[in-house]
């Protein structure tokens, strides 16, 4: 069986001599411009955001009060949660540790919608989608797998397990206390079952919300003929942020964390406010992503 061999097609000419000649089967190279190239990296990072929020955002953490900056807002909004659902009073607000990660999505999407347009965004919206469920079944294939009895909880969290999880081990420096295997596999457990209810919530949460945040950001730029792009920014952010939040929290909470009403309604409202705060700070970067796209990628060959 002899190999045959194929030129660059018209997309790519052929040099002189015939150097360019490739295998038979194998994908004729396309020269990539920065255009297109950004649009990749801004995709990769978009994904990756997005994966990061589902795995991050199981934890609750609390802000406290007395914060510098954000102080005055969050006594304000501890106020008007217990005047509304009787909750909150204490010396912090409760927010989910998807805060992190999860207002940069909405960056990314601005910055994209401007720059290639709603299809392109819906498109990475789409790529964002894929990649979630994707890592939700590696996740539960990895949870199925049963745990070598090697596997132990190390010594600086063992103080926190009940007696029948722990045991000795003979290490360098003498006795350690550690936990058995099926602690480590409850532990994980604990960790990564989480992703799947907050999975199911945040990708119907997140397939509304961004392609509502799509569909608002280019009408107001309709509406205003392509100009104050901070108002698009924080108008399309602001609202598709609101619907994400009350449908990712309201589900999340409720089905995993077994939360009554007025503290699930409590954690929207504060978690609603910081990420509406962090998306007016986050104007003046994605106008440095559209100028950065504008004058070193839209330009380049």
């Amino acid at each position: 069986m002899t190999s045959s061999s194929t030129r660059f097609d018209g997309n790519q000419p052929p040099a002189e001599g015939g150097a360019d000649v490739i295998p038979a089967g194998h994908v004729v190279h396309v020269h990539q411009s920065r255009y297109e190239g950004a649009y990749f990296v801004l995709a990769c990072v978009f994904v990756a955001l997005l994966v990061l929020t589902n795995v991050v955002g199981t934890k609750l953490f609390a802000l406290p009060l007395d914060l510098p900056l954000l102080g005055g807002v969050l006594r304000a909004v501890d106020r008007f949660t217990q005047w509304a659902f009787g909750v909150g009073g204490g010396d912090s607000v409760t927010l989910t540790a998807g805060i992190i990660t999860y207002p940069l999505t909405f960056l990314v999407t601005d910055i994209v919608s401007e720059t290639w347009g709603r299809r392109r965004a819906d498109r990475m919206v789409w790529m964002g989608f894929g990649a979630s469920v994707l890592m939700l079944l590696v996740i539960a294939a990895a949870g199925a797998l049963p745990p070598s009895p090697i596997w132990k909880v190390t010594s600086q969290y063992a103080h926190v397990l009940g007696d029948a999880f722990l045991i000795t081990t003979e290490g360098p420096g003498g006795a350690v206390l550690e936990g058995n295997h099926l602690a480590a596999q409850a532990a994980y457990g604990f960790t990564f079952d989480a992703p799947g209810t907050l999975l199911f919530a945040s990708m119907t949460a997140y397939l509304v919300a961004q392609l509502v945040d799509n569909r608002l950001f280019h009408f107001w730029r309709r509406l205003t003929r392509g100009k104050a792009l901070w108002f698009r920014n924080n108008m399309s952010t602001g609202i598709s942020q609101l619907v994400d939040t009350i449908i990712v929290n309201g589900i999340f909470l409720h089905f995993y964390w077994k939360m009554d009403a007025p503290s699930i309604a409590g954690v929207i409202v504060a978690v609603y406010v910081v990420k509406f705060l962090l998306a007016l700070i986050d104007t003046p970067l994605c106008y440095l992503g559209v100028w950065w796209v504008g004058k070193f990628v839209r330009t380049s060959p």
